[in-house]
């Protein structure tokens, strides 16, 4: 299928169209209250950590989860800690929130029902698209490596509201790209107007979330498609997607040396990258899934290490 540049017009329009979709949802999916906290708390330049503490221990699961986070070995803090203001002071305000947006947005979804979405299988593919974007940008000297695990966890979300909304359509869609020669998101335009990535954009900017994460999720199939400033993010998301869509070792590396070729970080990535990523999600995956998985969920099965609170 051929897909000529879109106008501004188009992208308007199709921007009316996902927020459209997802209007009629918005107190169904909207971030809790103690995230728009945080947010204002973070805009205060004159905020201190006993602010954050104030606001975080309101929530005891949070609060538990972001110890667990700060004391995992997958995040690379320098030393272990045993309290909330402790945590905070390690991870900095800036990890904060994208850490905190990692937990905060397992439990908006944690109520869709299992036979609409596995969230296990979801979840567990987002967390190792999360941990390969991580070791890419860390691998590539890029200091804020964390921050990539909550860009590769969320990136495909756009999914999560659709099968939210429309199961039926989406496993219609599914059936159909198996007996066409179309891509989902193909189907998606064409059925919908917009694709789970535009749809993912549209519920970043209704929660009001840094532009980077709406560029990753509208654009990390096609990352020339991005604006310019957050153009290397979305190729790192759009590695780490590959890299866990594709099993194939050697088409990994080709994919990896066609998007790193010219990008002076990315190109000096090491040559066994994909075993090293490979390496971190069969170390830490299950164990940063339960970390992060929503009390209120289903339980994860046996060997899940799922956080006790």
């Amino acid at each position: 299928m051929v897909h000529q540049a879109a106008t501004s017009t188009d992208v308007y329009s199709v921007m009316i169209s996902a927020h459209q979709f997802i209007s009629d949802m918005a107190e169904y999916i909207s971030m809790p209250e103690i995230y728009l906290d945080i947010r204002r708390l973070i805009d205060k330049q004159d905020a201190r950590i006993e602010d954050f503490v104030k606001i975080i221990e309101t929530d005891s699961m949070l609060s538990v989860r972001l110890i667990r986070m700060a004391n995992s070995d997958f995040f690379g803090f320098p030393r272990k800690t045993k309290n909330l203001h402790q945590a905070i002071d390690m991870i900095g305000v800036k990890q904060l929130h994208d850490l905190l947006l990692s937990s905060l947005c397992l439990r908006t979804f944690s109520s869709i029902p299992e036979q609409v979405l596995n969230l296990k299988a979801f979840w567990h593919y987002g967390v190792q698209c999360g941990i390969a974007a991580s070791t890419i940008a860390r691998h590539s000297s890029i200091l804020t490596s964390n921050r990539y695990f909550t860009l590769g966890l969320l990136h495909e979300i756009g999914h999560a509201v659709m099968y939210l909304k429309s199961p039926e359509f989406c496993i219609q869609v599914l059936d159909e790209s198996q007996t066409q020669e179309c891509t989902v998101t193909d189907l998606e335009r064409v059925h919908l107007g917009f694709d789970y990535g535009q749809l993912g954009a549209a519920l970043m900017r209704l929660w009001h979330l840094p532009e980077v994460y709406q560029q990753v999720a509208a654009h990390h199939l096609q990352p020339q498609q991005a604006d310019v400033a957050y153009q290397q993010d979305v190729r790192i998301i759009y590695l780490a997607h590959a890299i866990c869509q594709n099993p194939v070792a050697s088409q990994q590396r080709e994919i990896i040396s066609s998007i790193a070729d010219g990008d002076p970080q990315l190109e000096n990535l090491p040559d066994d990258i994909d075993k090293l990523i490979l390496t971190e999600i069969s170390t830490h995956a299950d164990s940063i899934l339960g970390i992060l998985w929503p009390r209120r969920a289903q339980p994860l099965a046996p060997g899940s290490q799922q956080a006790d609170i």
